[in-house]
């Protein structure tokens, strides 16, 4: 190549050599202006990095928790929510070190934090659910532990039994994608004549059989969304935010074990629309539980970020003490 070329070229790939070493120097500012506790002008320094897109996702979360820490400090809230929700995207485990932070921006951050985590839970777990529906087991096996890690974080804002319900269905998952990574591809049987509309969907290993919804006749109405469940590809279930069942007195006690299968539709909006019992443990506690349903509220599932209807079986089962609540494994 001519010389003429060859210094062609590199006038043409000057600019893109000298962008990370520029990139590190305005970074390496923003977090001197940041000290020096002049938050605007870091602010406008860190916004034209997020504006040119950093070179790595290491420099896209240095970006953000700096904007985020800088927000903080000029007490907008809103803002800052959205930076840490950035934050949770890239890194859902991450927090400010103590010598990045004061006590009480890492304070403030943790509590913003503890907000965004439960939508950072349903991207997680969407992504898992997506890597396993397209047979790649190792990225699931990966993504589902990374859902258990953060079942197990303590900003976490979910009950008891909620969380143990996630653990069994990640675990679940996991094992199914082992298994399947160390089988090989089963050989397809021939085409079989469709089954039956009325085929039963199991409420789990002790629940029974539990009746599929009917669809009315014609099908749905016109303009009716759709309602998804366990088995639909690309959908992150709801997630419960409270479910408040029945306090029986000791007059009322069930045997230890008694199971109550409510079929559950939550709306876009979280709240439920229909609770309909599947397995009986006689009218009188069957309508009480059906009753508390109503008021349970999820945050909605999601298809492709948006709100959706979703079809939940919930196992109530009544022991010595409080009553555990149950949604079946996959």
């Amino acid at each position: 190549m001519s010389r003429p070329a060859l210094l062609v070229l590199f006038l043409l790939l000057m600019p893109a050599l000298a962008r990370p070493a520029g990139a590190q120097q305005d970074f390496a500012a923003a977090k001197d202006l940041y000290t020096a506790a002049k938050y605007e002008d870091a602010i406008a320094v860190l916004d034209r990095l997020k504006e040119a897109k950093p070179a790595s996702p290491d420099a896209a979360l240095g970006v953000e928790q700096y904007r985020a820490m800088c927000l903080l400090a000029l007490d907008r809230k809103a803002e800052a929510e959205q930076a840490i929700e950035t934050i949770a995207d890239l890194d859902p485990f991450f927090q400010p070190a103590e010598d990045d932070a004061a006590p009480w921006v890492r304070a403030a951050f943790r509590e913003t934090r503890r907000k965004v985590l439960p939508a950072a839970l349903q991207r997680l777990y969407g992504h898992a659910k997506d890597a396993y529906n397209k047979k790649d087991m190792a990225e699931a096996v990966v993504a589902f532990g990374r859902v258990l890690k953060i079942l197990d974080d303590p900003d976490l804002a979910l009950d008891k039994a909620a969380l143990g319900d996630m653990k069994m269905v990640a675990q679940g998952f996991i094992d199914l994608a082992l298994a399947a990574s160390t089988q090989a591809p089963p050989v397809q049987p021939p085409p079989s004549s469709p089954a039956p509309a009325s085929t039963p969907v199991t409420g789990g290993s002790d629940a029974g059989p539990v009746p599929a919804a009917k669809a009315p006749e014609g099908g749905p109405a016109p303009g009716t969304p759709p309602i998804y469940d366990v088995s639909s590809p690309d959908v992150t279930p709801p997630l419960p935010i409270r479910r408040d069942v029945p306090q029986w007195n000791a007059g009322l006690a069930l045997p230890t074990g008694t199971t109550v299968v409510v079929e559950v539709i939550v709306r876009e909006t979280g709240t439920i629309e229909s609770a309909v019992v599947r397995q009986s443990a006689g009218k009188f506690y069957d309508e009480r539980v059906a009753q508390a349903a109503r008021n349970w509220r999820y945050r909605p599932a999601l298809k492709a970020g948006q709100p959706v209807r979703y079809r939940l079986l919930v196992k109530v089962v009544f022991g010595s003490q409080a009553p555990e609540l149950r949604e079946p494994m996959p």
